[in-house]
């Protein structure tokens, strides 16, 4: 052990020790009579004094090596250990703490895919009764270099720092080992101690692997790695987008098996398999391994998906789409995609008169995200539930199309007076995605106003127990105002008063000045009170009933709306569809509060009769593009109505009506690009267009001109994983074989559930570039490369991660552990009676000897006193 040392923390004070001297001169010219020994006694005590003031000024310290030791133990929580391997952890923890000795201190860190301070570092420490465990889906992951590098932040100075870990070493991140070099360059060892999992029965596909790029119809081969840790049959499920393609019995060896499916082929543009086994009772643990999935890119034929309402009135569009060699797949209002999985095997998307409350906006964003970030094509085509009238107002459909829901004020329309009745009973108070209900229902109150023209009259009363005026029965030329007191407004208590809604609408709306009279009712279906006069102590007075009020109102021209929110099994559900049936209106129901906006403005769209125009017209070209190229439009036959919309700024209007609105729009949105065909495609308003040679024509010069671009020459993709992790490396070619250098290459990520990861790929060497990219722990992340100085659009694939990787192995990566002790360094699977041991290299404690010269030079100061006052003999 090295010997003590000092340090003194302000140096410079030591300059003070010029004044001695001083001291020697001024003690020579005193006047005071001393003897020669006195006088030489004074002067060494008060040199003696000063000496000391100025060490305490310097704060000298002295250094002292120490064999004090600080110890965090940091333990693995993730789903990989069992619970017998968790109490391995507590029980060796526990047996070690029997060693610490007077001066250590003690803390524990528990971590799986974040790190968290079970227990502080103390001295005398015990370990508590039970520690809090992390979340299910945090518990799929470990991270042993984050928790190592977390642990180092809570070790105390002066002490010896020891690190013990303990884990299986299953490290989803990978950074452990780079984590246990700056620990060691901090100068705190690194033990490892393996946790091992008893011996259990367990068989899993480690992975599914097929070519990553794909022509349509080529042959190619499914290869599986299938581990098992015993002899057993398992059988094997194959699966083509979900679809299963074969199953079969296979006996498994111990090690790894490698399962074949050959020549398959494929067609499309995207397509995934999945490889699931299916173990005997009794030969598996878990059974998040059982299933693993491969994603393929092919190239081919451009893929169209039409959605209609009505899927058979679809034919004749998909018809004249398949005689130009364009596959097409036609579905109903069920088989709207739901994922991004879905979408990408197709390069153009139309929607054909379908509501938007079918959809839902989680999947019109969806839609947006696909065309934005993965540059595919989408069309919406008009009908009844199309545009405006189909709910569409505001939403990331609208947002992504090339014109606005809005119309201008047409002299034409018949003014509308709308009076909108909200509940604002207590049940109102829920909270659906961040928001109250009643907040959801003020803003599809707000999207009505909105909706409507200036000429209009509009109104809100909010209604519980009494009828509130939010907004007064009138013309509302500037609408920022209300907007701001109908979204204001707040829940109350009980229920709503159904009679004492209806008693006052009526007066208000009888009165109105317009030709069209609409009630807008919003209740909870759970919560409809005073369904009839008299009925409530509080409530309205005298005889009658609700339906009585509804059939007065028709009665006066008054039509009667009503949205419910709820299920069918509520128990007002069918008093309120009833009423809207007396009221000659329309009912909708819905359980999901943020539909409530698209169910206001559709609902007024329809009454205010000014998203839809039915009458004859012929289209009339307004611009030049290669889609309506190469047709004589001028012998185009009538189409019988269309959809109102305005054009936004930047958009393309290639055909218009003859009243000058959009027929045809188009413009780009991100990668893709967009267009609106106000009219149909089929038998209602284009009956006359299916017979007609340039709807043949048409149809496919639209598709291609829109359709996500090909992807086939101009990269050369390869993507490694690791540590979850998948790094993206592009050779860029030209067609000479040429690099292309400094493109500006752009590589979007999108995971099904989170965020789109957007990079430019930096340059490593001539036509090389490369990104890195986060990838879930599980689920399939699509990509798509493209750069805006190449001619033909870009690449897309897919990487899959079948389950997240804690769950790939159940045995303990003991090399992993040794490397970390090597490079701390520390020792691998240490005794519990060694975690305490002393320390390779011990801390050094410094003692402050500031108050000890202090304590000195106040004793001697009297003595000095004393001395100088005496008289010496």
């Amino acid at each position: 052990m090295s010997t003590s040392m000092f340090e003194l923390t302000y140096p410079l004070s030591l300059w003070f020790l010029l004044v001695i001297p001083l001291l020697f001169l001024a003690m020579r010219g005193s006047l005071a009579e001393l003897s020669r020994p006195q006088r030489a006694v004074c002067l060494a005590l008060r040199a003696f004094l000063l000496l000391l003031l100025i060490f305490a000024l310097a704060e000298v310290r002295i250094l002292r090596p120490s064999n004090d030791l600080a110890v965090l133990f940091a333990i693995d929580q993730s789903a990989s250990l069992s619970p017998q391997a968790s109490q391995q952890a507590r029980d060796f923890t526990n047996t070690s703490l029997a060693a610490q000795h007077s001066g250590d201190m003690t803390g524990v860190v528990g971590f799986a895919q974040k790190p968290v301070l079970l227990q502080p570092p103390v001295q005398h420490a015990r370990i508590a009764q039970s520690w809090p465990e992390p979340p299910l889906e945090e518990r799929k992951q470990s991270d042993l270099g984050a928790a190592m590098e977390f642990a180092s932040a809570f070790f105390p100075a002066e002490k010896a720092k020891r690190l013990v870990v303990l884990t299986d070493g299953a490290d989803t991140d990978g950074q452990a080992a780079q984590a246990a070099q700056r620990l060691a360059a901090a100068g705190i060892e690194v033990f490892t101690v393996p946790l091992r999992n008893p011996f259990t029965p367990e068989v899993l596909v480690e992975k599914v692997e097929v070519p990553r790029r794909l022509k349509n119809g080529e042959p190619f081969d499914l290869s599986a790695s299938i581990q098992s840790n015993l002899e057993t049959t398992v059988k094997v499920k194959v699966y083509q987008n979900q679809f299963l393609l074969e199953e079969i019995s296979l006996a498994l060896k111990k090690g790894n098996n490698l399962f074949k499916k050959a020549n398959l082929k494929a067609d499309g543009k995207f397509i995934s398999y999945e490889v699931e086994i299916v173990p005997e009772p009794g030969a598996d643990t878990l059974s998040e391994n059982n299933r693993a999935q491969a994603t393929a890119a092919l190239r081919g034929e451009p893929r169209v998906l039409i959605v209609d309402a009505d899927e058979s009135r679809s034919r004749p569009l998909a018809e004249a789409l398949r005689k130009e060699k364009i596959t097409v797949e036609t579905r109903g209002p069920l088989g709207a995609p739901k994922t991004l999985e879905d979408l990408q095997p197709f390069d153009l998307f139309m929607l054909s008169d379908l509501s938007a409350l079918t959809l839902g906006r989680e999947c019109m964003e969806l839609y947006r995200r696909w065309v934005q970030d993965f540059g595919g094509g989408f069309v919406m085509l008009g009908g009844d539930n199309s545009f405006g009238v189909g709910g569409y107002f505001r939403t990331p459909i609208e947002q992504m199309l090339p014109v606005r829901m809005e119309h201008d004020d047409r002299q034409d329309l018949p003014s509308v007076a709308l009076l909108v009745v909200l509940d604002r009973s207590g049940s109102m108070t829920a909270v659906v995605q961040g928001q109250t209900k009643i907040a959801l229902a003020n803003q599809g109150a707000v999207f009505a106003l909105n909706v409507l023209q200036p000429k209009d009259y509009f109104g809100v009363l909010a209604v519980d127990v009494r009828s509130h005026v939010v907004a007064p029965l009138q013309q509302h030329p500037a609408k920022a105002p209300v907007e701001q007191k109908i979204l204001s407004v707040t829940a109350g208590g009980g229920g709503i008063y159904i009679y004492t809604s209806l008693a006052e609408a009526f007066q208000l709306l009888r009165d109105a000045p317009a030709r069209i009279k609409h009630l807008i009712l919003f209740s909870d279906a759970a919560d409809a009170e005073e369904k009839n006069a008299g009925e409530m102590s509080d409530g309205s007075k005298g005889n009658g009933t609700s339906f009585d009020l509804a059939a007065a109102m028709l009665a006066a021209k008054i039509t009667t709306s009503v949205v419910a929110l709820g299920l069918e099994s509520d128990k007002d559900t069918a008093f309120l569809r009833q009423l809207a049936e007396r009221g000659n209106g329309r009912f909708y129901l819905t359980s999901d509060a943020t539909t409530l906006p698209q169910i206001f403005s559709t609902e007024t769209m329809k009454v205010a009769q000014s998203s839809l125009v039915e009458e004859p017209f012929q289209a009339v070209p307004s611009g030049k593009s290669a889609i309506i190229a190469g047709i004589d439009w001028a012998q185009s036959p009538l189409l019988l109505g269309y959809n109102t919309t305005k054009p936004k700024p930047g958009s393309q209007i290639l055909l218009a009506t003859e009243r000058g609105e959009p027929l045809l729009a188009t413009w780009r949105y991100g990668l893709g690009q967009t267009a609106a065909f106000t009219s149909d495609a089929k038998s209602r308003w284009a009956a006359d267009w299916l017979n007609w040679p340039g709807f043949n024509k048409f149809w496919p010069q639209l598709v291609r001109g829109l359709m996500r671009k090909s992807d086939q020459a101009s990269f050369g993709v390869t993507a490694n994983e690791l540590a979850g992790k998948l790094t993206v490396s592009v050779d860029a070619l030209k067609p000479d074989g040429a690099f292309r250098n400094a493109l500006p290459l752009e590589i979007n990520a999108g995971p099904q559930d989170g965020a789109t990861q957007r990079l430019i790929a930096r340059q490593e060497s001539p036509g090389q570039y490369s990104a890195t990219f986060d990838l879930p722990s599980e689920g399939t992340t699509l990509f798509h490369l493209t750069s805006p100085d190449l001619p033909d659009g870009g690449y897309d694939f897919a990487h899959t991660q079948s389950y997240p990787r804690e769950f790939l192995t159940s045995e303990t990566n003991e090399s992993l552990l040794s490397q970390m002790a090597q490079l701390a360094p520390g020792k691998f699977n240490p005794q519990p009676a060694e975690i305490f041991s002393a320390p390779k290299n011990p801390a050094v404690s410094r003692y402050d000897l500031s108050s000890a010269f202090l304590i000195g030079a106040l004793l001697l100061f009297p003595l000095d006193i004393w001395l100088r006052r005496r008289t010496w003999g």
